[in-house]
């Protein structure tokens, strides 16, 4: 030890002896702050306060819990360079920490060497961010039907909350992960199967930011499943055509297309083509070019691995266009016919159809369309049960009396004139 800290120690200790303290002001030094607990994050600056009215020649210093000798007056007695006084005023004498560690946590005091000594505790709280230490679990590999066991051993003050959580190695977007577990630095899987494997994520989190998280993939081996989409297709002779499987298997081995179980390969009338789907799927595609008579049968996708296989069957049909319909012409005539008791009922306004006909050769009309001299427009109307009476009518609106009058009139006509020619043949006779 140095002579000049032989001396400061020795300077300090008479003062607390009051050997050198006999003028002694009339007012005594007081402390104008309360005591006070102060919460710091580790690896933070923290600032214990202490302020003092009236000091006069009285000296001040810090000791930590264990009674160190930490400051004298505005001079850092211990080997640390994180500790020093701030004064930003001439009462205050804080103490500051910089980089606070937790073995810094504890019960700080400020002294002034009065007789008797007067103090001024603070008490000092350290939080810890949390921690994921690397004795956690790492990326592994299991078989379906064995028991995984993940742990995510974490530190941190206060004690963290872990959380779990899964996605699917097919999906790395964040808001497709999903809770699985309860809380706890272990999750337990029972009987893994191939939906079990993924993406394992636990979170640690304190109310101390940031949150940390540790990551951990699993993978589940498993045997293989072959989906096809299509059971049956066509195709016309001298076309291409592309039939698709899916696999899934982990790991991944053999997967081939067989055709009538002889196994295809890239050649003029093939080609084989493998994708990489979601997870651990692949496409596997066969196309067939041109084609012929002997490509219809059976087409077979085939996968397997070390723990197991499968195969789905389909069928490669002959498109035959339908052949189209001759059509079919049909024609609908709407008759009315009524008996003998409600003939006398009908009106005209309740023949809203006719069916057309020629009134004299060469002049034909059509249903609502031609008309005749006059402008009334013409058709036939049908009554009776037993003998159907035929007499033309008008469809017009307009002289609707006088068209009828005309043709009673004429038809009154002809029956004279045949009534007048039956009598002179009876007379002849």
């Amino acid at each position: 030890m140095e002579v000049s800290e032989i001396l400061i120690f020795t300077e300090i200790a008479l003062c607390f002896l009051g050997t050198l303290c006999k003028d002694i002001m009339a007012v005594e030094p007081r402390f104008d702050v309360p005591i006070v607990n102060i919460t710091v994050v580790a690896g933070k600056t923290a600032v214990l306060p202490c302020s003092i009215e009236s000091l006069g020649e009285f000296k001040v210093v810090w000791t930590d819990r264990w009674s160190t000798l930490l400051t004298y007056g505005d001079r850092r007695i211990i080997n640390d360079e994180r500790i020093s006084v701030e004064r930003p005023r001439l009462r205050d004498w804080n103490l500051l920490i910089r980089d606070v560690q937790y073995s810094d946590q504890g019960n700080f005091v400020c002294q002034i060497n009065t007789l008797p000594i007067k103090t001024n505790s603070v008490l000092l709280n350290v939080l810890v961010p949390p921690e994921i230490l690397d004795t956690s679990s790492n990326d592994l590999t299991t078989k379906e039907g064995d028991t995984v066991t993940l742990t995510c051993n974490v530190t941190g003050i206060p004690r963290p909350t872990v959380q779990w959580f899964r996605k699917p190695h097919a999906d790395s977007q964040e808001h497709h992960k999903e809770r699985v577990g309860i809380n706890g630095e272990i999750l337990i899987i029972h009987n893994v199967s191939r939906y079990c494997d993924g993406i394992y994520e636990c979170v640690a989190f304190n109310d101390v930011p940031p949150a940390v998280n540790r990551v951990i993939s699993v993978m589940v081996e498993f045997p293989p499943e072959v989906w096809l989409n299509n059971k049956k297709m066509s195709q016309s002779l001298g076309k291409e055509t592309i039939l698709e499987c899916k696999v899934t298997a982990f790991p991944q081995a053999v997967s081939v297309w067989r055709f009538e179980n002889v196994f295809l390969a890239n050649s003029l009338k093939h080609r084989i083509d493998i994708y990489k789907d979601k997870g651990h799927t692949i496409i596997l595609s066969v196309r067939i070019m041109n084609i012929t008579k002997e490509d219809f049968g059976q087409y077979s996708c085939f996968a397997s691995n070390e723990f197991g296989e499968d195969e789905e069957t389909m069928t490669l049909l002959e498109f035959n266009p339908p052949t189209k319909p001759r059509p079919v012409t049909t024609t609908e005539v709407r008759i009315f016919t009524t008996t003998p008791k409600t003939r006398s009922k009908l009106k005209s306004s309740e023949y809203d159809d006719f069916i057309p006909f020629k009134r004299n050769e060469g002049i034909s009309h059509n249903r609502g369309n031609e008309t005749f001299v006059d402008g009334l427009q013409f058709g036939i109307k049908c009554t009776g049960a037993i003998v159907r009476i035929c007499a033309p009518y008008s469809m017009g609106k307009s002289n609707a009396g006088q068209t009828s009058l005309y043709y009673n009139g004429k038809l009154l006509i002809s029956l004279i004139i045949l009534f007048n020619f039956i009598i002179d043949i009876f007379y002849l006779v």
